[in-house]
């Protein structure tokens, strides 16, 4: 029997971290996973499980559905800054669709789809985008439409209560 490369992930993240909240107990550790490395409270850990276990299946949602040439969806604000140094320009797109994406908790159905948000961020008139609405191949394979809900840091955020839960929890 095959079990599921997600929750296999997931659980061995899971397990690593029930190993160090049981030989700290109380305070900071130092916590290594997919979605954020640094120090974080001991109590935060259930939060940061839930959070990990979205992110993966965020990202093997995204490898069924995702652009071939986008491949992974970044997951971690290092994955996301690796992608601003990159001179494609589509790149930058899948930057900013992913860190929309984390701040919402890596809830992938709710949010718009790759394609969709695109076209709303070489809608949008925003300095974070001004950049990228000037490049004639993303006009092309992103025709500009506005997507209702993207604020000025091109991040989906159709209400205000609805931002992220647990990255703002963490602190991260």
């Amino acid at each position: 029997m095959c079990e599921d490369p997600v929750q296999i992930c997931a659980a061995n993240f899971e397990r690593h971290v029930d190993n160090l909240v049981a030989a700290h107990r109380r305070g900071l550790i130092y916590v290594t996973s997919p979605v954020f490395d640094g120090a974080l409270s001991v109590n935060d850990i259930p939060k940061l499980r839930i959070l990990v276990r979205k992110a993966l299946r965020a990202r093997a949602w995204w490898k069924k559905y995702g652009p071939v040439w986008a491949q992974p969806l970044p997951i971690s604000d290092l994955e996301c800054i690796h992608l601003s140094w990159s001179d494609n320009l589509s790149m930058h797109l899948l930057e900013m669709y992913a860190l929309s994406l984390q701040g919402r908790d890596y809830e992938f159905l709710g949010h718009p789809g790759f394609f969709r948000y695109c076209r709303g961020v070489m809608a949008a008139e925003y300095p974070r985008s001004n950049y990228l609405r000037e490049d004639p191949a993303l006009q092309i394979e992103f025709p500009p439409k506005e997507l209702a809900g993207l604020d000025e840091y091109c991040r989906w955020r159709p209400l205000r209560d609805r931002d992220s839960k647990l990255i703002e929890l963490l602190g991260i």
